[in-house]
């Protein structure tokens, strides 16, 4: 019988990216998400996941409405699988409980006005996850969620960070890392081919297999999504010496023998036709067709999504994954440790704080939309520009604003 590999990829969309400015917002449209997303639609036998954050799909509703018609149009086709996600892609472990649920469903909420969709699958922002996940996500009908690999392998056996005794952990990033931040022809080209090598391996060792992961009150199905496979496929359209579409489309051939959902790309859509990682490298969506055509003729190879192929395959294995995102050191101080996400943090409490001395009734949707996109990670995690940071101070004090005179309303003045 003859063994097949089974593969998809997920392009991720962010009108609140960290590094973009609104004004360049046109720009992004024109030059990445309408020419990427067309396209993958002209591509036979091209199946992808694409994750679109809420305040994403409403700008591009308010503004770009040929974006979402070309969306409908892959989703009806069978050639999009769309995920749910935070609505303002925050970092769900960072977040109150209370938070969680509304974060997604103001995210349920557009996905159903704007694309009359209800997704099976979850996408963690930065895939930042934590053990209460699964039980909230079932609660919302999610039927699985995509997971870092490395974090998952990290958890097993479970290791705590904070024991001096363990070994730090050294993810498939850091070889990019060290790359990056070699000085000197020599020593550049001595990390590139240490980095060449180390992803490589990190690649080849891939477990694809789907795992159960066991939180609280339950289990939910795990699709791995390894950034060692991204990074090789980022390398390759960014044109790498020694890296090229046709040497992923081999390394992806010695997966015919092995279970699970192959993912060997997970990366944001900007990074085609309007930013890259490296500077005076820019892929486009050519770069794109190219690394998809040569995945297809791999032997055996489909392209299938996610909702699709789990209609059929079922994880064999229970696992439990720690609190963590992918960041290179798979925790969650990116987003914590800045003296400004800290302040940005407390002003989010304070208006926490309102809104739990409120009625339901007294919290409007208003209310609640300026304190989730308060907490959006672009706006504090990597390196964004200042009206990113700023947008998640104002919404803050607007929340905390909004809140504070329902307060005083509703406790205060009617004493009086």
């Amino acid at each position: 019988m003859s063994l097949f590999v089974y593969s998809t990829i997920v392009l991720h969309a962010n009108l609140q990216y960290a590094e973009i400015p609104v004004s360049e917002i046109p720009k992004v449209v024109k030059h990445s998400y309408l020419p990427v997303i067309s396209t993958l639609l002209e591509m036979p036998k091209v199946e992808v996941v694409l994750n679109f954050t809420g305040v994403t799909l409403e700008i591009l509703n308010n503004e770009y409405p040929e974006i979402i018609d070309l969306l409908k149009l892959g989703v009806d086709e069978g050639k999009f699988e769309l995920t749910g996600c935070g609505y303002s892609h925050p970092i769900f472990p960072l977040l109150p409980i209370e938070d969680m649920k509304k974060q997604i469903e103001f995210n349920q909420k557009v996905l159903l006005k704007v694309m009359n969709y209800k997704p099976k699958g979850f996408w963690l922002p930065e895939l930042a996850y934590d053990p209460l996940l699964p039980a909230i996500l079932k609660t919302y009908d999610f039927s699985y969620v995509f997971i870092d690999e490395e974090l998952f392998n990290l958890s097993n056996p479970l290791l705590n960070d904070a024991n001096a005794y363990n070994t730090p952990y050294f993810s498939a990033t850091h070889y990019i890392i060290d790359f990056l931040k070699a000085k000197g022809f020599f020593k550049k080209i001595y990390k590139f081919n240490k980095a060449r090598k180390g992803i490589t391996k990190f690649c080849k060792q891939t477990d694809f297999s789907l795992v159960e992961l066991k939180g609280v009150k339950g289990t939910i199905t795990g699709v791995k999504v390894p950034q060692s496979w991204s990074i090789l496929s980022t390398a390759s359209v960014l044109g790498f010496p020694f890296i090229n579409p046709k040497r992923v489309a081999r390394l992806l051939s010695k997966f015919r023998d092995a279970s699970g959902l192959v993912i060997p790309y997970g990366t944001d859509i900007e990074f085609f036709g309007y930013r890259s990682f490296i500077e005076g490298r820019l892929p486009t969506e050519e770069d794109l067709k190219n690394l998809i055509q040569h995945m297809l003729k791999v032997k055996n190879f489909e392209m299938i999504l996610p909702a699709k192929y789990l209609e059929k395959h079922k994880p064999k294995d229970l696992g439990y994954m720690k609190t963590g995102s992918w960041s290179p050191n798979r925790r969650l101080d990116l987003w914590t440790e800045d003296e400004d996400n800290r302040k940005l943090e407390r002003l989010c409490q304070e208006a926490r704080w309102y809104f739990a001395h409120l009625p339901d009734s007294d919290i409007t949707e208003e209310m609640w939309k300026h304190l989730l996109l308060a907490e959006n990670s672009d706006g504090r995690g990597w390196d964004p520009i200042p009206e990113r940071r700023l947008d998640c101070f104002s919404q803050a004090y607007e929340a905390i604003t909004k809140a504070r005179e329902k307060y005083l309303e509703r406790y205060i003045l009617k004493r009086k």
